[in-house]
């Protein structure tokens, strides 16, 4: 199973950087989805940083919660996936430019 994450990882960007290159349809609902999963992400955190200043509970024991929030781990991997395709996308733009 970690050897079918790890190369998904590396994986997933390639395919993505290729089907951005060909359709500039395709580029914008990554982009639009990128910056879903961002403020998607930064309100759960959020939220959880608000709950525990306000139920004034030990910071660095319930933080954790937010780790089991399954729209926070999607977003999160979604921008896991969508970081390094920025950077090989950049690298062809650059290259071909």
């Amino acid at each position: 199973m970690l050897f079918l994450l790890i190369a998904g990882f590396i994986v997933v960007p390639f395919i993505m950087t290729a089907l951005a290159i060909r359709s500039k349809l395709v580029r914008y609902v990554l982009h639009l989805v990128a910056l879903l999963s961002f403020y998607t992400a930064g309100s759960i955190v959020t939220t959880v940083v608000y709950m525990n200043r306000t139920h004034e509970t030990v910071f660095t024991t319930n933080v954790h919660d937010v780790l089991l929030n399954p729209w926070f781990l999607m977003t999160g991997a979604y921008l896991g996936l969508y970081i390094p395709y920025r950077l090989l996308a950049g690298f062809w733009v650059h290259r071909h430019s």
